[in-house]
């Protein structure tokens, strides 16, 4: 961890299972989903901005040096030319069997471990999706020392949110990176294994320390906002 202290940059590539999100999204709250998929220039801009100094310490920006987006041409051709205007690669998923199965899956993993081998040498890779089945992606990342940002929309299995080294908050994300008043956040209250910590700034380089959970090392736990309960959750979350 103590590597990215004193750099300036932290390298990302971003990948979004579009149909996961979106779906989720509808479900709860149709004018923020509509925002996502029509504004993704928005919600970039608060992942780049947002949290930098809670996890990596002052004097770092993210630059998300990649933007993969994957989703159905036949359901959601509509967004499409909104991701692609935002500099993101879009991989078109249309469904391949009668039950509206895509490739989305196979497409996203295959790309993420191309770039595990890329000349820039990511730092993080950010996924943004609550499917379950990309844990055992997450940890093969993690073996290659990456850190992983995930945005887990809905209910995410406790496998899922351990294996990434950070969790961005569902609720904080509709409330933030959705909307134009977008407040900065990195002044806020910071949440260590549940407990409130007043002015985070002066901890954050504190929260690189690693412990054992009994399956691996992981974190302290952190969350923006107010603490969903008592327990820690599984993994990092802002």
């Amino acid at each position: 961890m103590a590597r990215f202290t004193g750099f300036d940059e932290v390298y990302s590539a971003l990948y979004v299972d579009f149909d996961n999100i979106f779906t989720r999204f509808l479900e709860i709250d149709p004018e923020a989903a509509r925002a996502f998929g029509s504004a993704p220039y928005r919600w970039v801009r608060w992942i780049e901005n947002h949290a930098l100094r809670i996890l990596y310490g002052e004097g770092v920006r993210r630059r998300i040096l990649k933007r993969m987006c994957y989703l159905n041409p036949q359901r959601y051709q509509e967004f499409r030319n909104f991701f692609i205007r935002s500099a993101f690669q879009v991989v078109d998923c249309p469904p391949l069997t009668s039950r509206g199965k895509t490739s989305t899956d196979i497409h996203l993993v295959m790309d993420c471990m191309d770039d595990l081998s890329h000349s820039t040498k990511f730092d993080e890779f950010i996924i943004l999706s609550g499917d379950a089945d990309f844990t055992p992606l997450l940890i093969r990342l993690q073996e290659h020392a990456r850190r992983t940002l995930v945005l887990s929309v809905g209910y995410s299995s406790p496998a899922y949110t351990a294996a990434a080294s950070w969790r961005i908050r569902e609720d904080w994300f509709l409330q933030q990176a959705l909307r134009d008043d977008r407040d900065d956040l990195d002044g806020e209250a910071v949440y260590a294994a549940g407990k409130p910590v007043s002015n985070a700034l002066p901890h954050a380089r504190k929260i690189d320390a690693v412990e054992s959970n009994g399956y691996g090392p992981r974190h302290e736990d952190i969350s923006l906002g107010e603490p969903e309960n008592n327990d820690p959750t599984p993994g990092n979350t802002w």
